[in-house]
């Protein structure tokens, strides 16, 4: 006679006085239960494999994809750019920017430093203009990034001389940045790509210089002096030499002005001569 506690029988008796054993079907809660008891290590073991999984998955697939929405989130403000002691060989970078859009979670997070690539929108593969190192920063609404006296080494002569004829010629033009770190927010750590194009005004041809006075000189090399004006709409203060311009009278050409070490800051200049 099978002994398993999981079946159950009823005993009737007959005319002979024989008794019969009636044995039922166990209940699917039995089953169940004896299936459980049996094979509990095996369910302990798929339910810490589901577990490793989705913890996985958080932490390869969702917290890396949540991180990079909110830094394409962000929105970069350049207030100053200023590229001075130019020579065959480097110049001279200070920015001034901030970095907005970063509130919510993203305000606990921490970014290491990184260095970041600027280079005309629209190349592929992109042609870098110079690589400016940022240094780690901590989340928040507005958020600065400085960077003073860095001295830029000249690798892509090409490209350099892109950026200078769109900034001279335009009047409006847009650069690209790129660069890759690591983010923290509190024990969780994930690498993010740094990618932001801002649009940014051009000199616009110098556009609106005008002589506001001139005088005549008896020197062997100049024969007129006077004072110009001249506007720069931009964010760009640029040490730029000597300057030549053309000087003309509707179309008749007067002869060569030379506007010696110009720096041009934001907003109006004057310059003497």
């Amino acid at each position: 006679m099978n002994s398993d506690s999981s079946v159950t029988g009823d005993i009737k008796a007959t005319s002979s006085g024989v008794e019969n054993v009636v044995y039922s079907k166990p209940t699917k809660r039995a089953r169940a239960g004896r299936h459980c008891r049996k094979w509990w290590w095996a369910w302990l073991l798929g339910f810490c494999v589901f577990v490793v999984v989705i913890v996985v998955i958080i932490v390869y697939a969702i917290i890396p994809a949540v991180a990079q929405k909110k830094i394409n989130e962000t929105e970069l403000e350049v207030h100053s750019f200023e590229i001075r002691d130019p020579t065959p060989e480097s110049f001279v970078v200070s920015l001034n920017a901030t970095i907005t859009g970063g509130g919510g979670i993203a305000s606990n997070a921490h970014l290491d430093a990184m260095d970041v690539v600027l280079f005309i929108e629209g190349h592929d593969p992109i042609q870098p203009i110079m690589t400016l190192p940022v240094d780690a920063i901590d989340g928040g609404d507005s958020i600065p990034v400085i960077r003073k006296d860095y001295k830029v080494e000249i690798k892509n002569e090409g490209a350099l001389d892109e950026f200078s004829k769109l900034l001279m010629d335009s009047e409006t033009f847009r650069v690209a940045m790129r660069g890759r770190t690591k983010l923290s927010l509190g024990s969780i750590h994930t690498h993010i790509d740094y990618n932001e194009v801002v649009t940014l005004k051009g000199l616009n041809h110098l556009e609106g210089m005008i002589i506001k006075s001139y005088e005549l000189l008896l020197e062997d090399d100049f024969n007129m002096g006077g004072q110009v004006l001249i506007p720069n709409p931009s964010v760009f203060s640029v040490q730029m030499g000597d300057v030549n311009l053309a000087i003309a009278l509707g179309e008749e050409t007067l002869g060569t002005g030379v506007i010696p070490n110009l720096i041009l800051t934001p907003g109006n200049n004057d310059s003497r001569r």
